[in-house]
Formats: structure tokens, C-alpha cells, sequence
């Protein structure tokens, strides 16, 4: 049991430093947060947005992923800016990931739709603990004990474009793919580490089938130099605007089961289940995603189809 573990933390450090090919978390709830994955999101709720969210990958796994974020959005006046800010910590076996950023954004009005561009600037933190790591061989050169930290800068970009029923929206983070320094390292893979850009394309349409009853499929296309592709299809019913319940495919690998709750008109919660039916679910419980989230009217205005995007 000892080795196997050794195995496993050595894989999942393998696959966080294949030059750091998909450092961004997955979210199974995307369609529910959707400015997590794109700063082109930011005030299109016309409310001051925010959303709390905690997520365990692989229960069960030694040194599985977890995630925390927390986003804040809202626009500013009539003038079409929206400012927002995003807080995350990632943790995979023994290295962890910390983001602050601010974003801002610029929505244009048409008759019956809005186009919205985001820029989002911040500060990427990336922790190893390298006490964390159990070697076979002893004099291994990458045994050398201690923590090692470095920060680089991150910019996203996203387009993202919705009407009342209808939404699309594009995204690149880690545009400008700064490299991390770290500096007790030798001369490894590990000082390739870099930033690398995540290409994100999501898109989904609302059905009123009846007046209690809203269909709305979706699909989010993520992809990472260097990672395999993955794509996201969700399919969700809003049941009399109070209760959101879907069903995600990811990758032939994953099927998400998803709920969404609207507490009051102020106050949403929701949880997804990731079952991997994969090799990888004999050795895990599956994933877990829960979230809580505050939309706060600006001066009683309305807000285009707030349940349904």
C-alpha cells in the first residue's frame, strides 16, 4: 500500500509539471458560474454577483485536487463597465495554487441582445512542499526537503454575448504564459514550468416547454496545449423556477449529476456528483461540487432572464 501511494503522488506530480500543461480547476457547475471561466461574464446579472464554491476531486485518492474560489461582479452604472474580482486556491498532492485577480469589462447594448468584453489581470501563486514526497531511491536529486514558492502575473481575455434565451461566450487565460522561477530546483523538467493558455468556448440555449417546466442544454470546450481536449455537455431543467436538476458527459470518462436550488430571489445553492466510470473510479468515490451564491438587485432593476443564465 505504501508503494502504491508513492505511485500515485508521483503521477499526479508527473501530471502537474508536464510544464504546467492544464493548471486551471474544472468546474462540473461552469453553467451556473460561468464567470469563473470567463471575465466577459462580469455584470451581465445586473446585480452584484457573488458566488462561494468548494470542490473535492477523486475522494478517496491520495492527493486528489481540491478547489475553493470565490467571484464577485457587478456593473457600474449605466455607463456599460462591469468590474469583478476572483479569489482560488487549488491544491494537487503536494503542490498548491493560489489566484487573485480584478477584472473589467465593457458590455454593448443592442436591441435585444449585449456583447460584453472582459480583461482580467491578477497574481498566480505556485507552492511546492516538497517534504510531501516519498522517494525510493535514497540521494534521489529532486529529494532536497523545503518549500519552494514563485508568483508570475496572469491576464484572461473572453468574449461572451446572451440574449434572454441564448448565450456564447469565448475565453484564452494565461494569455501572455509567463515562466515560474524557482530557484533551489537543479537543472529539471520542473524549470520549464510555465503558465499555459486554456482556451475555453461554452454556448447553451433555454427552452420554455411550459410555464413550470425550462429546458436548457449547454456544452463548454476546454482546451490546453499539451492536454487532451475536454468537452463538457450538459443538459438542465429549471422546474417552476425553483429548481434547476441536470445531467453532464464529460470526455467518456465522467457523468455529472447536478442540482441548483433558488433559495429566495437573493440566494441560490447547488451541488454536483462527478461518478468517473473510468479505470480511475476503482480507485475513488467520485467528485464533489458544492456552492453558494448572492445576486443583490442595483436600485430594484430587472436583469435578463437571471435563473436561466
Amino acid at each position: 500500500m505504501r508503494e502504491m501511494k508513492r505511485i500515485i503522488v508521483l503521477a499526479l506530480l508527473l501530471l502537474s509539471c508536464d510544464s504546467f500543461a492544464q493548471q486551471d480547476a474544472i468546474y462540473s457547475q461552469y453553467m451556473f458560474n460561468p464567470f469563473a471561466i470567463n471575465p466577459a461574464y462580469a455584470g451581465s446579472r445586473n446585480s452584484y454577483s457573488a458566488v462561494l464554491l468548494h470542490r473535492s476531486q477523486w475522494v478517496g485518492f491520495p492527493g486528489a485536487p481540491m478547489t475553493q474560489s470565490f467571484a464577485l461582479h457587478a456593473p457600474a452604472g449605466k455607463s456599460g463597465i462591469a468590474w469583478g474580482i476572483n479569489f482560488a486556491f487549488d491544491q494537487i498532492g503536494p503542490s498548491k495554487n493560489i489566484l487573485a485577480a480584478g477584472t473589467g469589462a465593457y458590455i454593448l447594448k443592442f436591441k435585444e441582445s449585449k456583447l460584453a468584453f472582459g480583461l482580467r489581470g491578477g497574481i498566480y501563486n505556485t507552492i511546492f512542499n516538497r517534504d510531501l514526497l516519498e522517494f525510493k531511491e535514497q540521494g534521489d536529486q529532486m529529494d532536497i526537503g523545503g518549500k519552494e514558492s514563485a508568483i508570475v502575473p496572469s491576464f484572461d481575455f473572453g468574449v461572451y454575448y446572451y440574449m434572454t434565451k441564448f448565450f456564447a461566450g469565448f475565453a484564452v487565460n494565461h494569455i501572455t504564459r509567463h515562466q515560474f522561477k524557482f530557484k533551489d530546483y537543479p537543472d529539471t523538467v520542473l524549470t520549464n514550468m510555465a503558465l499555459r493558455q486554456h482556451f475555453m468556448l461554452n454556448t447553451g440555449y433555454v427552452w420554455e416547454l411550459k410555464r413550470n417546466f425550462i429546458l436548457k442544454p449547454s456544452f463548454l470546450i476546454k482546451y490546453v496545449p499539451g492536454a487532451p481536449i475536454n468537452v463538457d455537455l450538459n443538459l438542465s431543467a429549471l422546474i417552476y423556477k425553483r429548481v434547476w436538476a441536470g445531467i453532464s458527459f464529460r470526455n467518456n470518462t465522467n457523468i455529472v449529476f447536478l442540482v441548483d436550488v433558488n433559495v429566495t430571489d437573493f440566494m441560490r445553492i447547488g451541488y454536483a456528483y462527478d461518478w468517473n466510470y473510468d479505470k480511475l473510479g476503482n480507485y475513488n468515490s467520485g467528485s464533489h461540487e458544492a456552492f453558494i451564491g448572492f445576486d443583490f438587485n442595483l436600485k430594484n432593476r430587472q436583469t435578463i432572464s437571471p435563473r436561466y443564465l
